[in-house]
């Protein structure tokens, strides 16, 4: 399945044929058959014409409207009638209190360890004390998660992590920004990019597993929409976004002089997604299921807390990934030979200026 992101203002669309075609200055830039589509991500003031709306009511596809810089605007959907497949499941584990504490524990404790291996991995070629205190506050915090009473103790371990994290975080960002080619404003809203499109393709795997994504067990306040793909998003933010981010700016090299500031914008924008498409591509070492893309993995968790919503496990295993060195160039190699088995590439519109 694929997902278009439309980053053009001035774009047309035409449904011919069972096929969705997109127009940019009267070219045909991408087209692609409608039972392959997931998902639209709008960026911008783009309105959809009829014809197109008509179809997404019909295939419950999802619409995401985000500005032009990435911020969240709002969404499009037309659900189904029918409740999700795994509701009831659902409604009767929201009582289970020992289920939810478990379940809130094993993603914290993932996310802690997760953002622990991100920092080791980054922190071979540059270490400071911000960093190695980081490293080692998470272990601390890691030991003494089981002996929180309460999902809401919990929630307090995983704000002191990442109080600590973000700033070993920001040293590192420091560092491979040296030149600040990227401002801090545009690093601090590629982060809440990847965060809105990690959550997004999350909820559309919630979608497909029958899943209603209003049943949270972290985010279960008025602040979150769809809460349960923002409760999955916490063991992957450090691995996925935040090594994305850092590995972006990292190797991204200084634009600044070339055009005006939204002309680099637009193509920081289009970059960043190439990026995110590559990333979610990414060959990386699950602890349970071998050499998977993270795509995949997303998969994988989903399907893991079904099965524990269901009973057919004995309890909810994390994506804890593991830090291999010595094993980084095979994953590398891995990267760039093979493809997702189940993914369809995604087309972009992507635009020369």
């Amino acid at each position: 399945m694929s997902t278009i992101y439309i980053t053009e203002q001035d774009v047309s669309f035409q449904i011919q044929h069972h096929y969705l075609k997109v127009f940019h200055q009267q070219n045909q830039r991408i087209c692609i058959p409608i039972r392959n589509l997931s998902q639209f991500i709008i960026f911008g003031n783009i309105n959809l014409p009829k014809e197109v709306i008509k179809i997404i009511r019909i295939h419950h596809i999802p619409v995401l409207y985000l500005t032009e810089t990435g911020e969240y605007l709002g969404r499009l959907e037309h659900p189904s009638q029918l409740p999700a497949k795994y509701l009831t499941y659902q409604r009767r584990r929201a009582r289970n209190r020992e289920f939810n504490r478990a379940i809130a524990e094993s993603i914290i404790w993932a996310k802690l360890h997760n953002q622990h291996t991100f920092l080791q991995s980054w922190t071979r070629h540059h270490a400071n004390y911000t960093t190695q205190r980081a490293l080692n506050y998470l272990m601390l915090l890691m030991d003494n998660l089981p002996v929180a009473p309460g999902i809401e103790e919990l929630q307090e371990y995983s704000e002191e992590a990442d109080n600590i994290y973000y700033c070993a975080v920001a040293s590192l960002l420091s560092f491979y920004n040296g030149s600040l080619h990227i401002t801090a404003k545009r690093i601090s809203g590629l982060i809440n990019l990847g965060n809105q499109l990690l959550h997004q393709y999350i909820y559309t795997l919630l979608n497909t597993a029958g899943l209603d994504p209003n049943y949270a067990i972290l985010h279960r306040d008025n602040h979150h929409e769809l809460p349960l793909a923002w409760d999955f998003t916490v063991e992957f933010h450090a691995p996925i976004v935040d090594d994305l981010v850092l590995n972006f700016v990292r190797n991204s090299t200084n634009t600044n002089g070339n055009g005006n500031g939204k002309s680099h914008s637009h193509k920081l924008l289009q970059k960043f997604l190439q990026h995110w498409e590559a990333k979610l591509r990414t060959f990386v070492l699950h602890p349970y299921a071998g050499e998977v893309s993270y795509r995949q993995c997303l998969d994988l968790q989903i399907r893991e807390y079904l099965a524990s919503l269901l009973g057919d496990v004995e309890f909810y295993r994390p994506l804890a990934l593991k830090f291999h060195p010595a094993s980084e160039v095979k994953i590398k190699k891995l990267k760039s030979k093979r493809e997702d088995d189940d993914e369809v590439k995604s087309q972009k519109l992507k635009i020369k200026r």
